[in-house]
C-alpha cells in the first residue's frame, strides 16, 4: 500500500485528517475498496466484505476487471473524469449482480502510485422493482394500445366510406376537413403502433447471438432503398462488424435508427448515411452518421424521451417513439446510446452492447 493509504486506514500519522479519513472508510455504510492505479485492490471496509461475502484478505491483490468485468478499461474512462456506471459485479463464488459503481482519485496525485477509491451499491432490490413496474407498465400500454386499434379502425372505416361516397359532393372547406380527419387517423394508427413496438420491446424474450451487423445493414439499405426508389442516397457499411445480441430486437434498433438517417437526410442535395464501429474506452460502439437536418444539442437530452420531436411534423413526420423504442432495446443488452450532432450539418448516434459472455 501507498503511504498515503496506510495513513487513511491506520491513522498512524499526526495529521487528524487521515484519521478522521479512516474511521469514514471503515464506518462507510456503502462497500467501498482501495486499489492502485494498475487496478489492483489493496483494501475494502467492512461493508465491501459484506457485499462480497468474503474478509478483507480474500478481496486484497484482486483486480479490478476481475469483479467489475465491464470495467475493462476504466483507466481511459477516469483519466477524462470519474466514472460512474451501472454494470454487473462478480462475487468471488462467481455469483453476479448489477451494482452502480462510482470511481475516484484519492487526492489530487495522480501518479502511478496514487491510490483510487472505488464504491458499489447493490442495485438487485432497486433492479426488481424497476422491472416489476416496467411490466405493469408495458402490460398497460400493450392493453391500452390494442383496445385503441377498434374504435379507431371504425372511425377510419366510416371517413374512408364518406370520401367514396360523398367526397365528390362536399365543397373545398369540406373536403379539407375530411383530408384533416383521415391524416389525423393515420398519425392515430401510427402512434398506437409505436406504442405496441415500444411495449414489445421491453417484454420480449430475448435469445441472444453472434450477429453479422454489415450484412443486417446491408438488409435495411436495400429495403430503404425499395421503399423509397426515387432517392439517390449515398449508403456505406463497415466490413466485418459484428455483435452479441437477439435478432429481431437489433433488427429494430437499425431499422430505426438507419430509418431516421434516411428520413432526416431527406432535404439535404447529397445525402450520405454510414454505419461503422468505434474503440471507446474498451468497448465497441456502434455508429449511425449522416449528414442530414441535425439539431441543436442544447436540446440532446430530450431526444429519447417518449412523444418527444425536435422537428416539426411538417418538415418530418414522425411520432416520437422510434428512439425511445431503440433505448429500452439497447439498455435490455446491457449497454448504452448517446447522439451528437450539429443542426444543418447531421448526426451521429452511438450504441453499444453486452460483450458475448465467453469473451470477457
Amino acid at each position: 500500500m501507498t503511504n498515503l493509504v496506510e495513513k487513511i486506514l491506520t491513522g498512524e500519522d499526526q495529521d487528524p485528517k487521515p484519521k478522521e479519513m479512516g474511521a469514514w472508510f471503515a464506518a462507510h455504510p456503502v462497500a467501498s475498496l482501495i486499489f492502485t492505479r494498475a487496478g489492483r485492490i489493496s483494501a475494502s471496509n467492512p461493508a465491501a466484505c459484506s457485499l462480497f461475502r468474503c474478509n478483507a484478505a480474500a478481496l486484497a491483490g484482486n483486480f479490478l476487471t476481475e469483479i467489475f468485468p465491464d470495467l475493462e478499461n476504466w483507466w481511459s474512462e477516469a483519466s477524462a473524469a470519474s466514472v460512474d456506471r451501472r454494470c454487473m459485479v462478480r462475487r468471488s463464488d462467481r455469483s453476479t449482480f448489477i451494482g452502480r459503481v462510482r470511481i475516484v482519485l484519492l487526492g489530487t496525485d495522480a501518479s502511478d502510485t496514487a491510490p483510487w477509491l472505488a464504491t458499489v451499491e447493490d442495485l438487485t432490490e432497486l433492479e426488481l422493482e424497476l422491472a416489476e413496474s416496467n411490466k405493469e407498465l408495458e402490460s398497460f400500454t400493450s392493453a391500452a394500445g390494442h383496445d385503441l386499434r377498434g374504435p379507431l379502425r371504425i372511425l377510419k372505416g366510416f371517413t374512408e366510406a364518406l370520401e367514396d361516397e360523398c367526397g365528390e359532393t362536399l365543397n373545398d372547406e369540406g373536403k379539407t376537413f375530411l383530408k384533416e380527419i383521415i391524416k389525423a387517423s393515420d398519425r392515430m394508427e401510427g402512434l398506437i403502433d409505436g406504442m405496441l413496438a415500444m411495449s414489445r420491446a421491453g417484454r420480449a424474450e430475448m435469445a441472444c447471438e453472434h450477429l453479422d451487423l454489415t450484412t443486417l445493414v446491408e438488409l435495411v439499405y436495400y429495403e430503404l432503398r425499395h421503399a423509397e426508389t426515387g432517392r439517390n442516397v449515398q449508403c456505406e457499411v463497415a466490413p466485418d462488424i459484428t455483435a452479441w445480441g437477439d435478432l429481431r430486437l437489433v433488427m429494430t434498433v437499425l431499422r430505426n435508427l438507419l430509418g431516421n438517417a434516411w428520413k432526416f437526410t431527406g432535404r439535404t442535395a447529397q445525402a450520405s448515411i454510414r454505419f461503422d464501429v468505434q474503440q471507446r474506452f474498451g468497448r465497441a460502439w456502434y455508429c449511425v452518421s449522416d449528414n442530414g437536418a441535425g439539431f441543436d444539442m442544447a436540446h440532446a437530452e430530450r431526444l429519447f424521451k417518449p412523444f418527444t420531436r425536435l422537428h416539426r411534423q411538417d418538415e418530418f413526420p414522425g411520432h416520437g417513439l422510434g428512439l425511445a423504442t431503440v433505448q429500452r432495446i439497447v439498455r435490455r443488452h446491457g449497454g448504452e446510446i448517446e447522439a451528437e450532432a450539429v443542426a444543418g450539418q447531421g448526426v451521429t448516434v452511438r450504441f453499444c452492447l453486452r460483450q458475448r459472455p465467453d469473451d470477457r
